[in-house]
C-alpha cells in the first residue's frame, strides 16, 4: 500500500543522510572550511592587526636610532638706537641621538616584541572562533534540511491518510470524525514544515555569513575523531598550556609589565648627543661655516605626574593578569563544556537510533491493524509522528555531537587550518602566502613561519 511505502520511505532517507559525502556535486565541510579561510574578513583582518602590531617594534626600535634634519632660517630685526634694520640667515644639518635613557627604550621595545606575540596568539583565536562559527553553521545547515525533508515526508504520508479516511467514507466505512482529525493532521503537519523552512532559510544565511557564499548540496561527512584527546584530564592540560587565547592573555600580560619598566624607568637619567653643522651670512655677503657638538644630562629631581602614571601601570599589570585568569577559567568551562557535550550527544544518539527503530516497527503494526479496522486513523497519524519525531531527535543529536566535538577542539586550541589539513595556501603569520613550499620552517615568536 502507499503508506507502507511512505515509511519505507523514509527510513531509506534516513540512512542516507550519514551517505550524502558519496554525491561528487555536494561540498564538503573541509572545502568549506577552506573557502572561509581564504575570503572571511575577520581572519584578514586579524592578519592586518599582526602586521601593524610588527609596526610597534619598528617603532619602538626607533628610539635608539639618531636623528638627523636639514635646517634653515631667515629673519630680520630692527634696531631703534641705530635706525636700521639688520637680517640673519643660516643653513644647515642636525643630529640628536639618544646615548642613555635609563632603559626606557629597551623595556619598550621589549613591550613591543609582547605585544607582536599577542597578536599573533589572537590572530589565532580568531582563525579558530571563525571556522568553528563554519562548522556550526554548516552542520546547522544539513541537520535543518534533513528536518525540513523529515516534515516534507509527513506531509505526504498525512494526505494519504487524509485520502483513506475519506475513501472509507465514501464506501461507508468511516466516519467524518476519521476525515476531520486527518485533516487537522494535515494543517499541523504544513505548519510544522513552514517552521522548518523558515528555520533552513535562517541557517543558511548565517552559512552565508561565515562561509561567504550560499550553500549549495553539502555532503553532510565529518571526521572529527582523530582531534579529540583521549580523556578529560588530557584535554584539560593541553588547553590550559597551548590555548591561543590563554597564550595571548600571558603576552599582554608581559606587555604591561614591560609597561611599568618603561614607566619607571622614564623618570631616570637621560644622557644625550647633539650637533649641527651649517653655513650663515648669505645676505650679508659674508658667509660662514662653523660645527658644533653637546652632550646633555637629564635627572629628574621632582615630577608631578609621576605618582599617577606609576600607579596606572601598575593598575594595567593587575588587570591583564585578572583577564588571563578570566580567559583561563573561560577555556577550562569550554571544554568541560565540550566533553560534556560529546557524551550528551552520544547517549542522545543511541536512544533515538532504538527509539526509531522501535516506533517504526510500531507504526508498521498500527499501519496493519488499521486496514483491518483494529486502530483508527488517529491511532495511525500518532503512531506517524512520533516516528518523525524521534527521526528528527536523532538528527539534531547527530549535529549537537558534531558541535560540540569540533567546540571541544576548539577549547583545546587545535581548530586551524593545519590541524583540519585544509587545502589551502600556506602563510606566515602576517598572511603573507608562502611561495615556497618545499622546506616550511617552524615558526618563533617573532614572525618567521610557523
Amino acid at each position: 500500500m502507499f503508506v507502507s511505502r511512505v515509511l519505507r520511505l523514509g527510513a531509506v532517507a534516513l540512512l542516507s543522510f550519514t551517505a550524502l559525502i558519496g554525491s561528487a556535486q555536494a561540498e564538503s565541510l573541509t572545502s568549506a572550511l577552506a573557502y572561509a579561510y581564504e575570503n572571511n574578513p575577520d581572519i584578514a583582518s586579524s592578519f592586518l592587526t599582526v602586521r601593524s602590531a610588527r609596526q610597534g617594534i619598528i617603532a619602538a626600535e626607533g628610539a635608539r636610532l639618531p636623528t638627523i634634519g636639514a635646517e634653515g632660517s631667515l629673519g630680520a630685526s630692527w634696531n631703534s638706537a641705530t635706525d636700521s634694520w639688520s637680517t640673519s640667515d643660516s643653513i644647515g644639518l642636525g643630529l640628536s641621538q639618544t646615548l642613555f635613557d635609563n632603559n626606557s627604550s629597551d623595556a619598550a621595545i621589549r613591550g613591543a616584541e609582547a605585544q607582536y606575540e599577542a597578536a599573533i596568539f589572537g590572530a589565532e583565536n580568531t582563525e579558530q572562533n571563525v571556522l568553528l562559527s563554519v562548522i556550526s553553521a554548516y552542520v546547522n545547515v544539513v541537520t535543518n534540511r534533513r528536518v525540513v525533508d523529515i516534515r516534507n515526508e509527513s506531509i505526504g504520508f498525512v494526505r494519504a491518510q487524509v485520502q483513506s479516511a475519506r475513501d472509507r467514507l465514501e464506501l461507508g466505512e468511516g466516519t467524518q470524525l476519521d476525515v476531520a482529525q486527518a485533516e487537522a493532521s494535515l494543517a499541523q503537519s504544513s505548519a510544522s514544515y513552514q517552521a522548518a523552512v523558515n528555520n533552513l532559510r535562517q541557517s543558511e544565511a548565517n552559512y552565508q555569513r561565515f562561509v561567504g557564499r550560499m550553500p549549495g548540496a553539502l555532503s553532510g561527512g565529518y571526521n572529527f575523531s582523530a582531534l579529540i584527546p583521549s580523556s578529560l584530564d588530557a584535554s584539560l592540560a593541553r588547553a590550559t598550556s597551548s590555548h591561543p587565547a590563554l597564550l595571548a592573555s600571558a603576552a599582554q600580560l608581559r606587555a604591561a609589565q614591560y609597561g611599568y619598566e618603561e614607566t619607571i624607568a622614564s623618570f631616570g637619567p637621560n644622557l644625550s648627543l647633539s650637533g649641527n653643522v651649517g653655513a650663515e651670512g648669505f645676505t650679508a655677503n659674508t658667509v660662514v661655516t662653523g660645527a658644533s657638538v653637546s652632550l646633555r644630562l637629564s635627572v629628574p629631581i621632582y615630577t608631578p605626574a609621576r605618582d599617577p602614571s606609576v600607579e596606572q601601570a601598575n593598575i594595567g599589570q593587575i588587570q591583564s593578569q585578572l583577564e588571563g585568569l578570566a580567559t583561563r577559567d573561560q577555556i577550562v568551562e569550554a571544554v568541560r563544556q565540550g566533553w560534556a557535550g560529546v557524551e550528551a550527544a552520544t547517549a542522545q544518539i543511541e536512544a533515538a537510533t532504538a527509539a526509531v527503530a522501535a516506533s517504526r516497527i510500531a507504526l508498521q503494526a498500527v499501519i496493519d491493524q488499521n486496514e483491518v479496522g483494529q486502530s483508527t486513523t488517529l491511532d495511525v497519524l500518532d503512531a506517524r509522528a512520533t516516528v518523525a519525531g524521534v527521526e528528527e531527535t536523532l538528527i539534531s543529536a547527530q549535529g549537537q555531537r558534531t558541535i560540540a566535538a569540533y567546540s571541544l577542539v576548539a577549547a583545546i586550541g587545535a581548530l586551524n587550518a593545519q590541524t583540519l589539513n585544509l587545502p589551502v595556501q600556506q602563510r606566515t603569520v602576517e598572511g603573507e602566502i608562502v611561495v615556497n613550499h618545499t622546506a616550511p620552517a617552524p615558526a618563533d615568536a617573532w614572525g618567521n613561519l610557523r
